[in-house]
C-alpha cells in the first residue's frame, strides 16, 4: 500500500538506526492521530533503552480514513521489522567470519556456514512459537494443543523474551533450562507442571534433531524431575452419602451419582448420550466424550469426539437399579422441558443426557465449578469431582477387588503398580458392580425408591440454567 518512494525513505530511517544503534527486533506499534493526519508509532529498544518512531501513514483523519491507515501503520510496522532483522543479520554474517571453528562447533547446531541460517540460528521463544502453532497442533487432540500453548504462550514468553535470558536456539544449553525452571519453582510452580514445560521443549528440539539442524537435545542432559506426591483428598461412604443428601434435585446430581458409583471422568459423564444405554439388558457403554476447551484460540468452548482417552477408557458397565431409575427420570424431564421451552428449546443437544432444561449442554467446567461451590457452601470436607473418582477407587480396593478389575473399572491405560495391560470380561465388570451397589446400599430398602420418586415428582419444577 505504501507507494515505492515512502517505502524506500522509511528502510533509509531505519538502516540509519541500525548503523548508530542495537535495534531489538521486538517491536510493538499503535496508531496515533497528530497534526490532522494518521500517524504509526513504533516502539522499539534502542542499545536497551526503549524510544519511539513516528511514520505519517499519509492519510488524514477523516472519515473512512481510519481502516485504511490501520492498514498502512502494520504495514510500516512490518517494513520496520523486517529492515532491522535484514541488517543485524548482516551484522551477525560479518562477525561469524572472525569467529574461529572452535567456538562455532562448542554451537548446539550443525551449520557452521555464515552464508545461511536454519531454525537453529532462530531466536529461541521465536522457534518455540513455530513449534507450537506449526509443528504440534498438527499432531494433537484440541484440548491437549490448548495445554501446550498455556505453558508456551505465558511463562516461558515471559522468561525467555527478557533482554537478559534471549538466546538463540543454538545456545540453548541444559544451564539454560535449569535456570528456567528455577525461575518457574520461584513462581510456585510444582515439578509436576514444569515437568510439562520440559516435555515441550524437549519435544521442539527432537523435531530440530529429526530435521539434523541441531547435534543434540538439551533436556537431555537435565537430571530427571521428580514430581511431588500429591494427595488427593477423597470420601468414605459415610461422607459420600451425605453429599448426595445436600444434592437431592440439583441440575448436578445425576452428574455426581455416576461420577461416585462409576468414577467416570467428567468428560465421559458429560459425553453420555440416550443411545449408549440399553434398558431392557441394563447396561450402558464409554465411547463418546465432551472436552472443554479453554485454549486462546478456540471456537468451541465444548466439542465432542467418539475417541476415549486411552484404549482401556472405552468400556461396558452393568447399568446399577440407582443409577437406571435416575437416567429414565432425567429423560423424562428432558422431554418435559421440550413442551414447556417450545421453540426457544436448543436441539442441538438432542440425545445428550447432560443438558441444561432449555437444551444447552452441561459444560465440564460448569459440573466442576457447581461442585466446588455446594462442597464449600455447605462445610463439607474439600473435594472435586475427580476426587469421588479417587474415593470409589479406594472403597473398591478396601473391598478387596483386584487390581486389573478395578483398571477396567476406571478405565486406566496402565496400572504403574504392576505395570500390566489386562483386560477383564464383562462377568469381572458385573462382579465390580455388584460390590458397588453393596457399598452404597442403604438399611432402608426402599430408599432408593423414595429418591427416584422425589425427583420424577419435581421435574415440573423447572430448574433455571445456571
Amino acid at each position: 500500500m505504501l507507494n515505492k518512494a515512502s517505502n524506500q525513505k522509511l528502510i533509509n530511517r531505519v538502516r540509519n538506526l541500525t548503523q548508530k544503534y542495537k535495534i531489538s527486533e521486538d517491536i510493538s506499534y499503535s496508531l496515533q492521530e497528530k497534526g490532522g493526519s494518521y500517524q504509526c508509532v513504533i516502539r522499539y529498544q534502542r542499545n536497551g533503552k526503549w524510544n519511539q518512531l513516528w511514520a505519517t501513514t499519509g492519510l488524514k483523519v477523516e472519515k473512512g480514513n481510519l481502516r485504511i491507515a490501520k492498514k498502512k501503520a502494520e504495514e510500516i510496522s512490518d517494513i520496520f521489522k523486517q529492515t532491522v532483522m535484514e541488517e543485524n543479520q548482516e551484522k551477525s554474517d560479518k562477525k561469524i567470519d572472525i569467529i574461529d571453528f572452535q567456538n562455532l562447533a562448542e554451537l548446539n547446531t550443525t551449520n557452521y556456514s555464515a552464508k545461511r541460517t536454519t531454525k537453529a540460528d532462530w531466536d529461541f521463544y521465536q522457534y518455540m512459537e513455530f513449534w507450537l502453532y506449526k509443528v504440534i497442533i498438527k499432531s494433537v487432540e484440541q484440548d491437549t494443543f490448548s495445554g501446550y500453548e498455556r505453558i508456551v504462550t505465558k511463562r516461558m514468553k515471559n522468561y525467555f523474551t527478557m533482554p537478559e535470558h534471549k538466546k538463540l536456539v543454538k545456545e540453548i544449553t541444559a544451564d539454560d533450562l535449569e535456570d528456567f525452571y528455577d525461575y518457574l519453582r520461584e513462581n510456585n510452580l510444582k515439578n509436576s507442571s514444569i515437568d510439562h514445560y520440559n516435555d515441550n521443549i524437549s519435544s521442539a528440539f527432537k523435531y530440530l534433531l529429526r530435521k539434523k539442524l541441531v547435534r543434540y537435545n538439551p533436556t537431555d542432559l537435565i537430571e530427571p524431575i521428580v514430581e511431588e506426591v500429591v494427595e488427593v483428598n477423597t470420601y468414605n461412604k459415610k461422607e459420600i452419602m451425605q453429599l448426595f443428601e445436600i444434592l437431592k434435585d440439583d441440575p448436578i446430581e445425576l452428574a455426581t451419582y455416576i461420577d461416585a458409583y462409576y468414577g467416570l471422568r467428567r468428560s465421559e459423564i458429560i459425553g453420555l448420550r440416550k443411545e449408549v444405554f440399553d434398558f431392557e439388558d441394563d447396561n450402558f457403554i464409554i465411547n463418546h466424550v465432551a472436552i472443554q476447551n479453554d485454549g486462546k484460540k478456540n471456537e468451541k468452548k465444548v466439542y465432542f469426539k467418539d475417541k476415549t482417552k486411552s484404549k482401556k477408557g472405552y468400556r461396558s458397565f452393568p447399568l446399577l437399579p440407582e443409577i437406571k431409575k435416575m437416567v429414565l427420570a432425567k429423560l423424562e424431564r428432558i422431554e418435559e422441558c421440550k413442551k414447556i421451552f417450545g421453540n426457544s428449546y436448543n436441539h442441538k443437544y438432542d440425545g445428550y443426557i447432560f443438558v441444561h432444561d432449555n437444551g444447552d449442554i452441561m459444560q465440564p467446567n460448569y459440573f466442576t465449578k457447581r461442585f466446588s461451590k455446594i462442597v464449600k457452601r455447605n462445610n463439607l470436607k474439600k473435594i472435586t469431582p475427580h476426587g469421588l473418582r479417587h474415593s470409589i477407587a479406594t472403597l473398591l480396593h478396601l473391598q478387596g477387588v483386584d487390581i486389573r478389575d478395578l483398571q477396567d473399572w476406571l478405565g486406566h491405560q496402565n496400572i504403574s503398580s504392576t505395570n500390566r495391560y489386562t483386560r477383564s470380561d464383562y462377568k469381572k465388570q458385573v462382579a465390580t458392580a455388584n460390590i458397588v451397589a453393596k457399598i452404597f446400599e442403604s438399611p432402608d430398602d426402599n430408599a432408593e425408591n423414595k429418591k427416584t420418586k422425589r425427583f420424577v415428582a419435581k421435574k415440573k419444577n423447572i430448574h433455571k440454567s445456571i
